[in-house]
């Protein structure tokens, strides 16, 4: 059986995977662990320095060890420094594959510029607003209900959280992806204002083992928007990846 773990990004929640469970293939051990920047952990996490931390504590929750780990979002930075943090301590994550959704990378510290911290500031609500609308499917929120959601969770994530996830995008260019053996699937999407496409191709290309795949048509969560799509996606890197028992070195060794 193979077994794979789903990591949600800032401010959303276990939740986020939901539209996708019912296109998961038989025999598929889907885990989708609740993590602390969830909305309702943010509080508990945003002081928070070191979230690559709870990454590996949800790796080791999972008993028989993670064939697939997919991160979407910001989940990505935090696994990146896992993945990069265990390679050079010459103990890699024991995973058969990683996909990467929607995630952000800069190669140089030099590509971050000051006049853009404001419009990715004030494009975080519209992101917010786009999970909401999404997850709320056939049954919508009255618009008045859904600005106000949007304005608590804002609220809720505030300066400190926020900044969390921008301290962890301005250390992308200092993570060394290129120590990373696990193969990747790196999965941008057309219409994200939020996570640029030119991220994903760029942190493919940066990898030592990665292929790279545009969704056209699909904004900030392809697996809201498209979930039969993006499970295809994933089925089909799994069956290319080897399971855990194909890794080197003995396969019962934890995460």
């Amino acid at each position: 059986m193979s077994r794979l773990l789903l990591l949600h990004g800032l401010g959303n929640n276990a939740g986020l995977w939901a539209a996708a469970t019912p296109h998961w293939r038989p025999g598929l051990e889907v885990h989708a662990p609740q993590l602390p920047w969830s909305g309702e952990g943010i509080a508990g996490w945003r002081h928070e320095t070191d979230s690559a931390r709870h990454v590996e504590q949800a790796l080791d929750a999972v008993e028989g060890g993670v064939d697939v780990i997919v991160a979407h979002s910001f989940a990505t930075l935090p696994l990146l420094e896992l993945l990069c943090r265990r390679e050079a301590a010459g103990d890699p994550v024991r995973a058969a594959g990683v996909v990467l959704v929607n995630p952000f990378y800069r190669q140089r510290a030099e590509d971050f510029h000051w006049d853009e911290i404001v419009p990715m500031v004030g494009n975080f609500p519209q992101t917010v607003s786009e999970g909401i609308r999404l997850q709320s499917g056939a049954r919508p929120i009255e618009p008045a209900l859904q600005a106000d959601i949007i304005r608590k969770l804002c609220v809720w994530i505030g300066p400190y959280g926020w900044l969390r996830f921008y301290d962890a995008y301005l250390r992308t260019p200092t993570l060394p992806v290129h120590l990373i053996s696990a193969p990747c699937l790196v999965v941008g999407t057309e219409l994200d204002t939020s996570a640029p496409a030119s991220d994903a191709r760029l942190l493919a290309a940066r990898l030592p083992r990665a292929e790279s795949v545009l969704l056209p048509g699909v904004g900030h969560f392809p697996m809201l928007e498209e979930p039969r799509r993006f499970t295809d996606l994933v089925h089909a890197f799994l069956d290319r990846s080897p399971t855990r028992s194909g890794l080197a070195g003995d396969a019962r060794s934890p995460v």
